[in-house]
């Protein structure tokens, strides 16, 4: 049992190798003057119990922490976290392709930002970004759809969340949009693996309150493309203190019972 001083020290130490020898990392505008006691129990709570625990290593949790806050449209966090993530070895490149992946989750506004202020960041660090070129232009439409149609597969199974009897329905053409650039533009990528591509779902779409089959279904995905069940209870702790506890509390019994239906436990 540790004593509170030994979680703010972990937390100290944590917010060390986060900041690289940057220190506006260690401030909290407004909460440091007004709420001192806040800052503290921050310190203790987040960066001493929650980045500290040995479920997920740190750059995976940066990768949940970006796409909670991008979901949530907390833009103005997003540089410090940016920033954070390439001090705890996330390359450039993971970087921008958390963004691409996150597209159809939080919609080009969001993103269009996020690649702005990572621009920035490269630039003011001196980092040579050579952008990832992989999108085939001379496929078929048909080619494109049959590609995410068996990633899909691959990652979620044959059941999609919502299908409609009409070909014709405006929800079918919606949804042949997203089988089309979500599953086979996108997830098809290098650079995240389906794991990481799992894991900027389940913080977005658990920071967004989505307690539906969706979820449900990215659970059940998630444990597919190999992510442990303590793995999946751990992307919720981590977006705890972003997104607040309901959620998380929510997803985490919706996820109990994905364990218990598939006869595991985290």
């Amino acid at each position: 049992m540790t004593t509170l001083n030994e979680r703010f020290e972990k937390g100290l130490a944590m917010r060390t190798t986060m900041a690289g020898g940057d220190p506006s990392h260690f401030t909290l505008p407004g909460i440091d003057q007004l709420a001192p006691d806040l800052k503290r129990i921050i310190d203790e709570a987040l960066f001493g119990s929650i980045w500290t625990r040995p479920a997920l290593e740190p750059p995976r949790r940066v990768i949940c922490t970006i796409s909670a806050l991008m979901a949530l449209g907390q833009l103005p966090l997003l540089k410090r976290h940016i920033e954070r993530g390439l001090n705890l070895g996330l390359t450039p490149s993971e970087v921008v392709e958390v963004f691409i992946q996150l597209t159809f989750y939080v919609g080009v506004p969001a993103v269009e930002t996020a690649m702005r202020i990572a621009k920035e960041i490269f630039e003011e660090q001196g980092i040579h970004f050579t952008p990832n070129l992989v999108y085939d232009t001379n496929q078929s439409v048909e080619s494109l759809y049959e590609r995410g149609a068996a990633t899909h597969r691959e990652h979620m199974g044959d059941t999609f969340e919502y299908q409609s009897d009409d070909a014709d329905s405006e929800e079918s053409q919606l949804d042949r949009l997203i089988t089309e650039y979500h599953w086979g533009a996108i997830y098809n990528r290098p650079t995240l693996s389906a794991k990481d591509r799992a894991l900027c779902a389940l913080a977005a779409m658990t920071v967004m309150g989505r307690y539906d089959r969706q979820i449900r279904s990215r659970i059940e995905g998630a444990l597919r493309v190999g992510m442990t069940p303590s793995e999946v209870m751990e992307v919720f702790i981590q977006v705890m203190l972003y997104g607040g506890y309901f959620t998380t509390r929510a997803a985490m019994r919706i996820a109990r019972s994905v364990f218990t239906e598939q006869g595991i436990s985290s």
